[in-house]
């Protein structure tokens, strides 16, 4: 199980990605954030908890994060 913490409101994964460490999801407002190693961290709009379960259950969180997330949500940088 990839789950570290988990709460009713939020659940975090961390991924062992050469360009991103760990993913936050918050359930109701569906907002994704992802840490990158270089520290920067965005924020993804409006992601689908189906997507979430499906980044937990990957094998490869970067190819998801690539296939699944990435330039498919809206994002700011915070």
């Amino acid at each position: 199980n990839n789950m570290e913490n988990q709460s009713n409101l939020s659940a975090r994964i961390s991924v062992n990605s050469k360009a991103i460490t760990e993913v936050d999801y918050i359930f109701d407002s569906k907002l994704l954030s992802l840490a990158f190693t270089n520290g920067t961290r965005y924020v993804y709009s409006d992601v689908p908890l189906f997507v979430f379960n499906g980044l937990q259950n990957s094998m490869s969180k970067g190819k998801f994060l690539n296939q699944y997330v990435l330039r498919k949500y809206s994002f700011k940088k915070v």
